[in-house]
């Protein structure tokens, strides 16, 4: 009784939280998207759960057998919610369908009585917990790897150090917790499978029940966690106050270039600046004339090679310049050149006839992903935040 009663509380908890994740929805789709699944089905499952045998009502049954495998459709939320959280995307991708083909297949060969006596069940119910803990764990570890390639282990931060812990402090914690309930429903799925008795997941529910307990607590505490990476410097400047001054930002690199230099070389870079020290500053000059005027960076594989071709040099020459003689490097001063270019056009009326996505390829990314990270880097503002303050 008093589990089934922590049931219910837990589910309203959760419905409380849901709320608060609707009305954070737009502050990342897509992300936010893969969260309300998460929670909303939670919050139901525990609802129904917990009114049923309380005898509030009898309407809503608790799922058992082969219809409860549609709750694995959490595992792969989580880890798009994961995904999700690093990137700002304006459209559904169909590719993420592919997530539900297993769940499909395993609904299906449990639902046909045919397969009873097949190979595939030969030994079976641990069959189907075979199955279901591959399925896991290999989420699982799909998970950490993204964390640790896009968050916990990133070196360029392209946001406040703050904000950005505040995200990998919550991936941290949510991540533990999922690993937990992961662990938890597959030592309930053994135990129904071992006892015969119907497939639910909730035999060790109370150890889920606290699990989420705290992570819904954790976001009604702390919603700003809610606001993924892309756009979480913009969100909580309205609650912190400005951190930046408030104007378009100057993008022009006037002093990129250091003419004279004392750092350590190796003896194969010594003879060489031997060999050009006089023409270190025509070679920034034309550098810069071949980025400003020429617009070589609107060419995605504009590489040193291409510029030492263009002003012909040997490539050698155009890796020293940057090495010793330039603020920052060569891949940083393409990314800057570009925004240069984008804001250009914007000032030229660019966007009048054209789409942000178009102004990311003219400017020379591949992509408008990579385009507005680069500009949030650059000048600190989102493409879209940028236009607001033009236009005002």
């Amino acid at each position: 009784m008093i589990e089934t009663f922590i049931f219910l509380i837990t589910a309203i908890i959760g419905f409380v939280t849901l709320a608060l994740l609707l009305r954070s929805y737009r502050s990342n789709p897509f992300c936010n998207f893969f969260l309300i699944i998460i929670i909303g089905v939670i919050s139901y499952r525990f609802f129904v759960h917990g009114t049923y045998y309380l005898g509030l009502q009898s309407i809503l049954k608790p799922v058992t057998g082969s219809y409860s495998i549609f709750y694995l459709v959490l595992i792969p939320c989580f880890y798009l919610y994961y995904k999700y959280l690093t990137i700002q995307v304006k459209s559904f991708s169909f590719k993420d369908l592919k997530h539900l083909i297993f769940i499909v297949f395993l609904f299906l060969i449990n639902s046909i009585e045919t397969l009873d006596n097949t190979v595939i069940f030969h030994f079976g119910p641990m069959t189907n917990f075979f199955f279901v803990a591959i399925f896991i764990l290999f989420y699982l570890i799909i998970t950490f790897k993204l964390l640790i390639k896009k968050i916990w282990f990133r070196k360029n931060l392209l946001l406040n150090t703050e904000h950005f812990n505040l995200i990998k402090n919550w991936t941290i914690y949510f991540s533990i917790i999922n690993a937990l309930c992961a662990l938890s429903l597959l030592a309930s799925i053994y135990k129904e499978f071992n006892n015969g008795i119907s497939v639910s997941g909730k035999s060790l529910a109370i150890f889920g029940l606290l699990f989420w307990v705290f992570i819904f607590f954790k976001i009604l505490i702390s919603p700003e966690i809610l606001y993924g990476l892309p756009i979480l410097n913009s969100t909580l400047l309205k609650f912190n106050g400005p951190l930046i001054e408030e104007k378009v930002p100057v993008l022009v690199q006037n002093n990129n270039w250091v003419f004279e230099t004392n750092t350590t070389k190796s003896d194969q870079d010594q003879r060489l600046q031997e060999n050009i020290r006089a023409n270190i500053e025509s070679y920034s000059k034309e550098v810069d004339l071949l980025s400003k005027e020429k617009l070589i960076f609107r060419n995605p594989k504009m590489s040193q090679s291409d510029v030492a071709e263009k002003l012909g040099v040997p490539t050698s020459h155009i890796v020293y310049l940057f090495k010793y003689h330039s603020k920052i490097s060569f891949s940083e001063y393409r990314t800057n050149a570009r925004i240069q270019d984008a804001i250009l056009m914007i000032k030229e009326n660019f966007l009048n006839t054209e789409t942000l996505e178009s102004l990311a390829y003219k400017s020379g990314f591949a992509s408008y992903n990579p385009f507005y990270i680069a500009f949030k880097k650059v000048t600190t503002y989102s493409p879209q935040e940028y236009l607001k303050r033009k236009n005002t």
